[in-house]
């Protein structure tokens, strides 16, 4: 067993946008200014309890099989040969259903805090396996969108296949996210029932041709391409279309206020609209706000820049970024 040295650890994950468009499955961003903090206490009672700390914004399951931080926890601690209790407590910065990584953040904060415990760090595979094996316990489905980003921060392209493949790409200041999240719950299970099992070849060749497309704007930090290329998708979002009555008019409302793109993120319901920082986001968030009112999806609004620095390990006041090691901006937590 590797050797440990520590009895209690905290870390920090960020939210994360997936899919943008074409990249269903493929590509994701870790965003600011939301997260989930994750507290891992070694006991000498066997097995793994969750606590939900009062700050909370969600609770969610107590059963460990069924609960993201405790699968990706446990994860960490076999690969350490470790087989002892664990007492894991969550500060809940995200609720379900948004289409904001709240799994995914729980899942990344519980791994990165388990293995601060010990002395010597599991590989970055290892760690990799273990966020996207808290992500199943909640979505059915070993997806890598939402736990890489939030793990690693910026932009994330992968292949959510055996042997995963993936590459990271820096975020910068002048794009920003205007973030609409309605008052609705739309679950990963759900969404994903809802798709087609099969797609024309032709149909495919162009998916992919606009994800080419979409990962070269960004490589370019050409935001109204970004914008262009997110709005592309004609296979997943149209399947899904009637889990999101909201999609429309706050989609019809950011393009006329001047956004560069407007669409989806992950499994919704949140609506994700892009522009310069220097653009028009008061004019831009005034409209998706009130049509948001007036379509009754109600909700919040949020403006988002892309986290470059992902995971955060939380030590006597200060944060440090999993993935650098270097010291690092704190996450703001619930109230």
């Amino acid at each position: 067993m590797n050797v440990m040295i520590r009895n209690e650890a905290t870390a920090w994950a960020p939210a994360s946008v997936s899919n943008l468009g074409p990249g269903f499955d493929a590509l994701g961003a870790a965003i600011d200014g939301l997260g989930d903090q994750v507290t891992v206490r070694t006991s000498e009672q066997p097995g793994l309890r969750i606590a939900y700390d009062s700050r909370s914004v969600w609770v969610g399951p107590n059963e460990p099989a069924s609960n993201t931080a405790a699968v990706a926890a446990k994860h960490v601690a076999r690969q350490h040969g470790y087989d002892g209790g664990l007492d894991i407590t969550l500060l809940k910065g995200l609720p379900a259903g948004t289409g904001l990584g709240s799994s995914a953040a729980s899942s990344v904060a519980a791994a990165v805090a388990t293995d601060r415990l010990f002395e010597s760090p599991i590989p970055v595979s290892g760690m990799i396996d273990a966020v996207i094996a808290g992500e199943s316990a909640t979505s059915g489905h070993g997806h890598a969108d939402n736990v890489l980003p939030g793990l690693l921060g910026g932009f994330v392209l992968m292949r959510s296949r055996e042997p995963m493949d993936h590459i990271r790409l820096e975020g910068w200041d002048d794009l920003l996210f205007i973030v609409a999240l309605p008052d609705m719950e739309v679950m990963t299970k759900e969404a994903r029932a809802a798709l087609p099992t099969e797609v024309a070849l032709q149909t495919a060749v162009d998916h992919a041709a606009r994800l080419g497309l979409l990962v070269d704007a960004m490589h370019r930090r050409d935001v109204a391409a970004i914008g262009k290329w997110m709005m592309s998708d004609d296979i997943v979002v149209p399947a899904r279309r009637h889990l999101w009555p909201c999609l429309e008019p706050v989609s019809r409302a950011a393009m006329e206020a001047g956004a560069e793109g407007c669409t989806v993120t992950g499994s919704g319901p949140a609506i994700l609209a892009c522009c310069r920082a220097t653009g028009p986001v008061d004019r831009i968030s005034a409209a998706m706000r009130e049509a948001s009112g007036s379509s009754s999806c109600g909700g919040k609004l949020s403006h988002h820049r892309i986290d470059n620095d992902g995971a955060r390990l939380i030590e006597n006041g200060s944060a440090t970024s999993w993935r650098t090691g270097t010291q690092v901006e704190m996450p703001i937590l619930p109230n």
